[in-house]
């Protein structure tokens, strides 16, 4: 038992998670930078094949959260025997949406490409730079599998290190491709191709790693039983994020209506915006795996404690970031533009956004631990009729109706948190108690 509780502790969990995925967007950040400097049309065809590419990491994310679930429940239980069986039905699901999707989007890129409706400019770019990402599907598809298999056993750190060596790899080898220094088909074709390199680098080497630790559990050969009950609680899951991009992307469209200074404000405050919730986050995500832990072992104090404990210090880490980019907030905004209206506007949405993240992690933390006890749709259903009713309907009446503008919109953003976390805090204690 003492061993089991150093290996899941909050932060022991946290802080990894933090930084992989820290530098799983600095991936994104270095690719922008690197093709900025090459062409303004080059980082608008990147980012909208970077739009398509996040939407099939949404099928990832489905085999992902329903393996934490069900491995970690099957942790804290110390069922060994349902541990390999779920480890090998994740693999073999995993590996099957990663070819499948590297297939879909290879073998039909020009097709996606017209169907995206972009301008004429962009689209040759854009073909090249999503024929050679598809490549990189399936060993992405491996990374988030391994990631949350070793995440559910405690053992965070090794794949947050790897992440970390493989954004260097990708920072270094797309200053090479820019400048020059680096050429096999071209600069839009060879930053892809060092993104897709790095990430199959970080692929091979979690995966040697386990396959040396835990090859017991690649060679189990997966049940019907395994693979339905990781879909049945993955899609839940995947389906709120799915919600979550979708209305944020109604809401940009809202926030056109208002005229380009504040969707550029918009744009620059979001900027700084995942900092803000970076740590609440994983706090979030560790939370779910020691919840699901403990689920297992059926100690409900010790999964409420844990909650409670997360929400204290995703608190806490809100409570930082906010008070640091509230002081310091309209300066660091000032790296991009110096006209003060873009500025006021920015800074404004930046302040009451940080304002929100108070709400924003109770509803990750019980959002997380609900799925972890298998209470899979509720937080779906409460997420997907604020997310709609108040944080998108409301900021339509608030920003545009009643002319608030961006102020109105982020203040919907704030009650949609608010009334979630009203909701998931009443099911919660009464799921827990139960």
């Amino acid at each position: 038992m003492k061993k089991r509780e150093n290996r899941y502790q909050i932060w022991a969990l946290a802080v990894p998670i933090a930084l992989e995925s820290l530098f799983q967007t600095l991936f994104g950040f270095a690719d922008t930078y690197v093709l900025g400097r090459y062409a303004e049309q080059a980082v608008a065809a990147a980012g909208y094949v970077s739009q398509l590419l996040g939407m099939v990491l949404l099928l990832f994310r489905v085999v992902s959260a329903g393996t934490a679930i069900v491995l970690a429940q099957a942790v804290g239980a110390g069922d060994y025997e349902k541990q390999r069986s779920v480890c090998g039905a994740a693999f073999w699901l995993m590996a099957a949406f990663g070819l499948a999707s590297f297939f879909v989007t290879h073998l039909f890129c020009e097709e996606i490409i017209s169907f995206l409706q972009m301008e004429r400019s962009l689209q040759k770019m854009a073909s090249e730079y999503l024929e050679v990402m598809s490549y990189g599907l399936f060993f992405q598809a491996l990374s988030v599998i391994t990631a949350s298999i070793y995440r559910c056993y405690g053992k965070a750190v090794f794949t947050s290190a790897v992440s970390i060596a493989a954004n260097i790899w990708n920072i270094i080898g797309d200053i090479l491709a820019v400048n020059g220094y680096l050429h096999v088909w071209g600069t839009m074709k060879d930053v892809a191709l060092v993104t897709v390199s790095a990430n199959a680098a970080a692929a091979v080497a979690v995966f040697v790693m386990f396959f040396i630790t835990d090859k017991d559990k690649l060679a189990r050969k997966p049940g019907q039983s395994d693979l339905k009950s990781i879909l049945r609680l993955g899609f839940p899951a995947a389906g709120e994020s799915c919600s979550y991009k979708c209305s944020q992307m109604a809401v940009t469209m809202i926030i056109g209506f208002l005229g380009t200074k504040a969707l550029t404000a918009k744009i620059y405050a979001m900027n700084f915006s995942f900092m803000l919730v970076l740590l609440p986050n994983s706090i979030a995500a560790a939370a779910g795996i020691i919840v699901g832990v403990h689920a297992g072992a059926d100690e409900r104090k010790e999964a409420k404690r844990v909650s409670l404990s997360c929400i204290r210090k995703g608190t806490v880490a809100a409570a930082a970031f906010g008070f640091l980019f509230a002081v310091s907030g309209r300066s660091l905004l000032g790296i991009f533009t110096d006209n003060e209206d873009i500025l006021r506007m920015a800074y404004l949405a930046l302040v009451m956004d940080a304002v929100s993240v108070f709400a924003k992690n109770v509803n990750l933390t019980l959002g997380n631990s609900l799925r972890a006890v298998g209470d899979v749709h509720y937080p779906i259903i409460i997420s997907v009729i604020s997310m709609w009713g108040i944080g998108t309907g409301l900021a339509w009446v608030l920003g545009c109706v009643l002319e608030f503008g961006l102020a109105g919109i982020f203040a919907a953003f704030l009650a949609d948190e608010v009334l979630r976390s009203f909701f998931l805090w009443h099911r919660w204690n009464r799921v827990i108690q139960l």
